[in-house]
């Protein structure tokens, strides 16, 4: 049997709830590091749900949770959430180090859309219970209706973005 793929998260996609909201499976997760990477805050309206984006960052190290055995259709749903046809994120390959180990996984990093407004420091504990419950039951919900509703209309499905080598 074949497994499927490790993604690197960081953000709001370290918490269960909500990668079950959007894909519908509980994930074995581990914790990992993503060397020369950092993630800051995304500048929003006020009572928004804050949201954090990933970059290059020489020297730094990230610290998230690789979510285990993800295969091309729950990616594909990681992928619209993330909203990579709006280039406010990418999917790239990483090596990431878990365990003692060094292993490739996805990641979804800031996009040329959305680096212009990385702000602060971010961290899951901004997250109240009030921004889970919205996300879970009004917001995803919704994205993953125009989802469904996009792929029945036209079949068409997003792309990674390549790793690219700095």
């Amino acid at each position: 049997m074949s497994s499927g793929d490790a993604v690197f998260v960081y953000g709001l996609l370290t918490l269960p709830e909500v990668v079950y909201a959007i894909t519908g499976k509980h994930y074995a997760m581990q914790q990992a590091s993503l060397a020369d990477h950092k993630s800051y805050g995304v500048s929003q309206q006020p009572g928004e749900t804050p949201i954090p984006a990933l970059t290059h960052s020489p020297g730094h190290v990230q610290h998230g949770q690789l979510l285990l055995d993800v295969y091309p259709a729950e990616l594909e749903k990681l992928d619209f959430f993330e909203e990579l046809d709006s280039g406010l994120y990418l999917r790239q390959k990483v090596r990431v180090q878990s365990a003692g180990l060094w292993l490739d996984a996805w990641c979804y990093t800031a996009g040329p859309a959305l680096v212009p407004y990385l702000a602060g420091e971010w961290s899951v504990q901004q997250i109240s219970e009030e921004h889970k419950k919205h996300l879970i039951t009004q917001l995803i919900p919704s994205m993953l209706t125009t989802y469904h509703n996009l792929h029945a209309s036209s079949g068409t499905t997003t792309k990674a973005t390549p790793l690219s080598e700095d």
